[in-house]
């Protein structure tokens, strides 16, 4: 568990910042999912230098505040004009958030609850996989290709699903959204699931939300140390700003700070599932982080997550006192933490971004550190049509892992950080070509070295070929094409070979 006094500390300044709320408050707006193809080509926006405001680390970000950042990029089109591909993307963002930009416009216009899209794909998963679990203390599954999923997981040969989303408001200050998947597969049979669903209203600069929602925290690629959508999507109540705010007074050098909360429970059936070990039911989940944007080119967030009681494992009044300073009891620990501090840094053709984090403490300092370097080089091409994502990251034998907690960080059988694991190293290469009409081409390599001080541990080399094809004014075509190797397949001198297959078209309205 983490000491963060400082973090609490410097939470509790920053909750008490002036902030400088805009004279008009924008109108309560659903959030873009997370999996959502329009944060890519925020980020090229961004990397490119038409998106002049960075933005930060929690996602996701409201419709109104991505619409903010699209009529910065066409402001900033009109002087310095951008590539055809570049500019199909801003585009598809003006059409797609079209309600929104009609009332930064001076024209309202409400959004009313629709029809946005609709999913249907098709998947082969073939080869010695496609499930496989993690070592001693993580009890928890994992398989090539299936990050990034919501915690869905893919049977064996065909996967059939299709997703729907209705969002929209059903008043000014009220919006709703609804994203049912209907899947099947001969391993889990049909399933029909509500993946994420809430609704959202607000008060002056907080927004309150409540129900089931994916959320990112941090500035990883191929995953995020503490909280991602690699897992289900918890169900929780939220309370954050309703977008950045200036910050005035003698903090104005901060200039613009964000900040976000949330609680929820994890599963039931965490005491069945620990085996001969122990665990607690319905343990909540409470997550609090606040990002600071001092300049233009630089942002960087502080977070605290914290695993914390569940049935039979209740905090009495000096518990509670212990884990608000993060103080660890050593004996009788009812709490897990992870925290610590991600950013990103912006220059000219590069950006630099990392996450540092710890799951333990000692001498009141965090240790157990794991860490992610990356760097994002949008413009390989002079027009940035090509551009190329490095990334390594490493966790210790530490992470993921509790005395009390025998599940460990997990929920729903998924780890809720990076399903790369405990005691686990991943490097990743990605380069991506971008073309007309919002098509695009790329290739990727990652090597993950999983439970290194293990003998037989497994390494994963994983290679995939993705791609997307507009085929229609609304109508897209998306693939994925990959192999992955398995060395020491679960934990044995065996080695598995993996191949994947994904084709999905997805109408937008």
């Amino acid at each position: 568990m983490v000491r963060v006094n400082r973090f609490v500390a410097f939470l509790g300044i920053a909750l008490g910042l002036p902030v400088m709320a805009l004279a008009t408050a924008p109108a309560t707006t659903v959030n873009v999912s997370v999996d959502s193809v329009y944060y890519s080509y925020l980020d090229k926006l961004s990397g490119m230098g038409y998106v002049q405001s960075l933005p930060n680390g929690a996602r996701p970000y409201s419709r109104m505040q991505m619409a903010k950042w699209v009529v910065e990029a066409q402001r900033v089109a009109q002087e310095r004009p951008m590539p055809a591909y570049l500019a199909d993307e801003l585009q598809a963002l003006a059409v797609y958030l079209a309600p929104e930009l009609a009332t930064l416009d001076g024209r309202a216009e409400q959004d009313g609850l629709r029809l946005r899209s609709v999913t249907v794909s098709a998947a082969a998963y073939g080869g010695d996989g496609p499930e496989y679990r993690y070592g001693n203390g993580v009890r928890a599954k994992w398989q090539p290709f299936g990050a990034h999923q919501n915690g869905y997981r893919y049977g064996g040969d065909g996967n059939f699903a299709t997703s729907v989303e209705v969002s929209g408001n059903i008043g000014h200050e009220t919006a709703i959204s609804l994203r049912p998947r209907f899947s099947y597969d001969k391993d889990h049979e049909f399933s029909a699931t509500l993946e994420e669903g809430y609704i959202k209203t607000r008060s002056g600069i907080w927004a309150f939300e409540a129900g089931k929602e994916a959320l990112v925290w941090g500035q990883g690629t191929t995953g995020t140390l503490a909280l991602g959508d690699s897992t289900k999507p918890l169900t929780t109540v939220q309370a954050h700003f309703v977008e950045p705010q200036h910050v005035g007074g003698f903090f104005r050098f901060l200039r613009e700070a964000d900040v976000h909360f949330f609680y929820g429970r994890l599963e039931g059936n965490r005491a069945e599932t620990a085996g001969n070990y122990s665990d607690f039911d319905h343990p909540g989940l409470f997550g609090a982080r606040i990002d600071i944007t001092p300049t233009k080119y630089f942002t960087f967030g502080l977070e605290r997550i914290s695993m914390i009681g569940g049935d039979h494992n209740g905090l009495d009044r000096s518990d509670w006192g212990h884990w608000f300073t993060g103080r660890n009891s050593y004996h009788d620990d009812k709490w897990d933490d992870i925290a610590g501090m991600d950013f990103r840094l912006r220059l000219p053709g590069v950006q630099f971004y990392g996450e540092v984090y710890g799951e333990d403490q000692a001498g009141g300092l965090p240790s157990d550190l794991a860490y992610r370097a990356g760097v994002y080089f949008p413009q390989l091409s002079r027009d940035g049509a090509w551009d190329m994502t490095m990334e390594v990251a490493n966790t210790n034998d530490s992470w993921y892992r509790h005395s009390r907690y025998h599940n460990g960080w997990t929920y729903d059988e998924t780890i809720l950080g990076d399903t790369m694991g405990s005691d686990a190293r991943k490097y990743y290469v990605g380069i991506k070509h971008h073309l007309a009409q919002e098509s695009e081409l790329g290739l990727y390599a990652m090597r993950t070295e999983m439970d290194r001080s293990t003998s037989n541990h497994p390494v994963v080399d994983e290679i995939g070929v993705t791609g997307q094809k507009r085929i229609h004014n609304n109508l897209y075509l998306d693939g994925v094409l990959g192999a992955a190797k398995v060395e020491h397949a679960r934990y044995t001198d065996a080695a598995d070979h993996d191949y994947f297959a994904m084709a999905s078209l997805r109408w937008m309205y």
